[in-house]
């Protein structure tokens, strides 16, 4: 019987082990990258998020390991970083030709409608984690998704929360950067269909120019009438905003890129398990706090992962397709299942809206209501959805 069961052992040890199915995410990023820029600080003060958001992806797919383990599959990713456009496509070609299905891009807007247009009709899903602006969306390339959200996403939730405090009077004041004048457009456009009143506009200028004195003087710009509830600052660099609250002329509260802001996340949020994706995420990316770049790296790659193990065709086709269905939900530790909007691809998500330190208030808010899915309450709804 000890022979027998010697050579059992023996023959089972022979025996070579099922191959298990691989499944690799590409991720890419842009060299020096600007909106990372660790110079772009004064004082020691932080104006841009830190680290790298390739961590929100090597967080999925721990996180995702027993889902991964429980269909036979591991999970590689494969990072990767392109100093321009022909950089960046020929990166994605390569990881194309190896067999690569999905991408996740942690690029600029521009950069991802560039990579998006030349990488039509190719086999693979790209996966929109950085990039906001609307071009994006109504651009309708049929193989990219967003889980980043868009701007009229974030202005739509911080629309929601003046309407609710009957904040309606707005003063704004918008920066000379490209990225201000589209951030502020868009946040007019929520605020026009909420019926709120924009009382004046007002560009700041920190050039040290004397001529432009008048355009970084706080005082100035926000004194004189009309009178306003509220000041929305539309200030992608930051650097202005910092110094607007608590200098103005009238006692008014900061909404915008300063002050209350909507967000993706925020690592002060603490129901709905946040501590708890907060608390590994530090774990894996050295105490760094996660910022909103890191979750939406990290709901873009666990849905790859969350489509590859429940699609019944496994095919890139199939899975893209359950991707886009009504079947496909994913937590994003934020209250409710999220989904992909099947005519732009955007991903249906709560936006917090949140100070430096701690969340406000998490929109949709209370009283906003849709026929079929209150998270359609933020951002471009079906009906009024349009291809370019």
């Amino acid at each position: 019987m000890r022979r027998m069961f010697a050579l059992l052992l023996l023959l089972l040890a022979a025996t070579p082990a099922a191959a298990r199915d691989r499944l690799t995410i590409g991720f890419l990023g842009l060299q020096n990258d600007s909106r990372y820029d660790d110079n772009r600080v004064y004082a020691r003060i932080e104006l841009r998020p830190r680290g790298d958001p390739l961590d929100g992806a090597k967080m999925a797919v721990e996180d995702m390991k027993i889902v991964s383990d429980a269909r036979g599959f591991d999970v590689n990713l494969d990072p990767r970083k392109g100093g321009d456009d022909a950089e960046l496509l020929a990166a994605a070609t390569d990881m194309v030709a190896k067999g690569q299905r999905y991408i996740v891009l942690d690029l600029p807007d521009e950069r991802v409608q560039a990579l998006a247009t030349a990488m039509e009709g190719q086999p693979v899903t790209l996966l929109n984690a950085t990039a906001p602006a609307m071009a994006l969306r109504t651009a309708c390339h049929a193989n990219l998704l967003h889980t980043s959200a868009s701007d009229r996403m974030l202005a739509d939730a911080l629309v929601q929360y003046l309407r609710q405090q009957d904040w309606t009077r707005i003063l704004m004041l918008v920066g000379k950067e490209t990225r201000d004048a589209d951030i502020a457009s868009t946040f007019r456009a929520a605020a026009e269909r909420m019926r709120l009143t924009i009382v004046d506009q007002r560009s700041f200028d920190l050039s040290t120019a004397p001529e432009n004195r008048d355009k970084n003087n706080i005082r100035l710009l926000t004194g004189s009438r009309p009178d306003y509830d509220v000041v929305y600052l539309a200030d992608s660099d930051g650097e202005f905003g910092r110094y607007v609250p608590y200098q103005t002329v009238l006692p008014r509260p900061v909404v915008g890129t300063t002050g209350l802001t909507p967000l993706e996340w925020h690592w002060s949020l603490e129901r709905y398990g946040a501590p708890q994706v907060n608390s590994r995420f530090e774990l894996i990316a050295g105490q760094r706090r996660m910022a909103w770049q890191d979750w939406s790296v990290w709901a873009a790659t666990r849905a790859v992962i969350t489509a590859a193990a429940k699609s019944r065709d496994q095919s890139p086709e199939g899975i893209l397709a359950y991707l886009k269905s009504d079947r496909f939900r994913l937590d994003g530790s934020k209250g409710v299942s999220q989904n992909f909007r099947p005519w732009n691809g955007q991903m249906r998500m709560p936006i917090l809206l949140a100070t430096h330190n701690a969340i406000i208030d998490i929109a949709p808010l209370d009283g906003f209501m849709h026929q079929t899915n209150t998270l359609d309450t933020l951002g471009t709804d079906k009906l009024e959805f349009a291809c370019d």
